[in-house]
């Protein structure tokens, strides 16, 4: 018998033996009220510490703040969150990249990348349904404008006709012009197609312009005697969209005298030259003069430029030139000339240094590296990429 117990049991017996009435089985009894009175301490112990706990935790209920109900998302139910334990992992499918832009630094829109070796068929930029869609690889080149949902193609069993190629039909629409095409671009706003054309009796060079709008090429003669040009000519747009350039070994003036190369600019609409400009180098596209017109990136020799040679040497290395349109200077040399202009102060190219992928890299005109960006594999064997500003 535990100590408590014997404590108890001779309570009750000397409780017993005060009584008047003795029971008959005084022991028995005893034993009982032993019990009872252990019962009756026990009930009052948990009582007392059922009130004890009570006046503890009250003051932290009526203080607690009340529950708020869930947040209702605008318009529907609660929204479905997720634990932060377990993220929603990111869909690896190779085809996930066709069904959207593909991000790009400073924001930029992949158009189209292809290869210019038929190797496999272009993928261009739908701009109506926010997505890629495949071109044959039968056609040689592919210009997708940046804000309609059209591509100019040409065939190179076709090589005086230009197509407007329908992304959402697969269907193109030709147009023919009767002299050969050099090369086609888009506007800077991408509403009008610029065509270099040249006669190949006369070695003559036209600005053909295409309005999708209005369905067919008007044509502009260059009103000068035949242009010399660096390497192949190709009129390119310049900022504004009103006049366009033609980088060229010298000047395209009547005077007999030979100046030293430049870029010559002409308006778009009639072909007249308007300006010269100092600048020593190929214009790989309109996507490679600054928005304010005042630099422009050049692919340029180390030596032939300056003194006056029409196309450099197989022997002589080509480099890309950062140069200021005012002073035809040099600004500094960066690692690429097939650049596109983002924003005022940012320039997107791919890393020519890059094996075994395409890495997209952001700089500022000080050549300083901000952002650099993965495109999708599939795109490797891709060597006609083009980028253009949102």
């Amino acid at each position: 018998m535990s100590e408590r117990a014997d404590r108890l049991l001779r309570e009750a017996v000397r409780e017993l033996a005060g009584s008047p009435h003795q029971p008959p089985n005084f022991a028995a009894t005893a034993i009982v009220q032993g019990r009872r009175m252990r019962r009756r301490r026990q009930t009052i112990a948990a009582a007392a510490a059922f009130v004890a706990i009570g006046a503890i935790a009250a003051p932290y209920v009526w203080l607690r703040p009340d529950p708020q109900p869930p947040a209702l998302g605008i318009g529907g139910p609660p929204a479905a969150t997720t634990p932060a334990s377990s993220p929603t992992p990111r869909s690896e499918s190779p085809g996930d990249w066709r069904n959207g832009p593909v991000e790009l630094p400073g924001g930029a829109l992949l158009l189209s990348a292809g290869s210019t070796r038929q190797a496999g068929p272009t993928w261009a930029y739908d701009s109506a349904r926010r997505r890629y869609v495949s071109v044959p690889a039968s056609y040689t080149s592919v210009r997708v404008s940046p804000r309609l949902p059209v591509a100019a193609v040409r065939s190179s069993g076709r090589p005086t006709d230009v197509a407007l190629y329908d992304l959402a039909t697969g269907k193109p629409e030709w147009f023919r012009t009767g002299k050969t095409v050099m090369g086609v671009e888009w506007s800077p706003d991408g509403r009008r197609l610029l065509a270099t054309l040249q006669d190949r009796k006369t070695g003559m060079y036209t600005i053909g312009l295409l309005t999708p709008d209005a369905g067919d090429f008007q044509y502009y003669p260059v009103k000068t005697r035949p242009v010399s040009c660096l390497g192949v000519c190709r009129f390119t747009w310049a900022p504004g969209g009103r006049e366009v350039a033609l980088s060229q070994a010298e000047a395209v003036v009547d005077a007999p005298k030979v100046v030293p190369p430049g870029l010559q600019l002409f308006a778009a609409d009639d072909g007249m030259p308007t300006r010269f400009l100092p600048i020593q180098g190929g214009v790989a596209s309109s996507a490679a003069w600054s928005p304010d017109g005042s630099l422009v990136v050049v692919s340029a020799s180390s030596d032939s430029a300056a003194r006056g040679e029409p196309a450099p040497p197989a022997k002589e290395k080509v480099t890309a030139q950062l140069v200021s349109t005012q002073t035809g200077k040099v600004v500094r040399q960066l690692p690429s000339a097939d650049v596109t202009w983002i924003t005022p102060s940012r320039l997107l190219y791919l890393d020519p240094a890059r094996p075994g992928g395409l890495t997209a890299v952001l700089v500022d005109p000080s050549g300083a590296e901000h952002e650099r960006a993965e495109l999708p594999l599939e795109l490797v064997s891709s060597d006609d990429i083009r980028f253009a500003a949102r």
